[in-house]
């Protein structure tokens, strides 16, 4: 599929304000559907390319892929619509959040919705990973690699 024409500052930051509401603390399987699926801005094979930059990049992955795909369609203006987009109702979000968890802290019930939140957006990763790896060349090296790093992973935190 091929990608539609670049977006407007304004596009920008409507798609990544979307993004920042969908889906606070695991917006990467949101970003795909919407920069690929939906607005077709870039294909598949552009964002595994992003998203590997970024990692490599300082500070959270979708901020860096927001930044690149902004300053690619307009420059430093565009990557500022990503990024206030993206950051704005999770930020005001945060706040608010925060200040109410400060006075119910001890709550049995919201520790385990808590535990809840963080048990759906590991399953968002995953899913995040697999539509990925869908999208990559699949090399003998790698394949036969990939259990060796859960494997230290595994032993390293267990």
């Amino acid at each position: 599929m091929a990608p539609s024409s670049a977006p407007t500052p304004r596009e920008l930051f409507l798609a990544f304000l979307s993004v920042g509401i969908s889906g606070f603390g695991g917006v990467l399987p949101y970003a795909r559907r919407q920069l690929v699926d939906r607005k077709r801005w870039i294909t598949d094979g552009e964002m595994t390319e992003m998203l590997s930059l970024a990692q490599l990049l300082p500070g959270p992955n979708i901020v860096n892929v927001a930044i690149m795909l902004g300053t690619r369609s307009c420059g430093a203006l565009g990557a500022t619509a990503g990024v206030l987009g993206l950051m704005l109702v999770p930020l005001v979000l945060f706040l608010v959040l925060g200040a109410i968890y400060q006075q119910f802290a001890g709550v049995p019930w919201l520790k385990g919705a808590f535990a809840g939140v963080g048990a759906a957006a590991a399953g968002l990763i995953l899913s995040v990973g697999i539509r990925f790896a869908h999208a990559l060349k699949p090399r003998a090296w790698v394949i036969a690699l990939a259990p060796v790093g859960v494997w230290i992973a595994w032993r390293r935190d267990g």
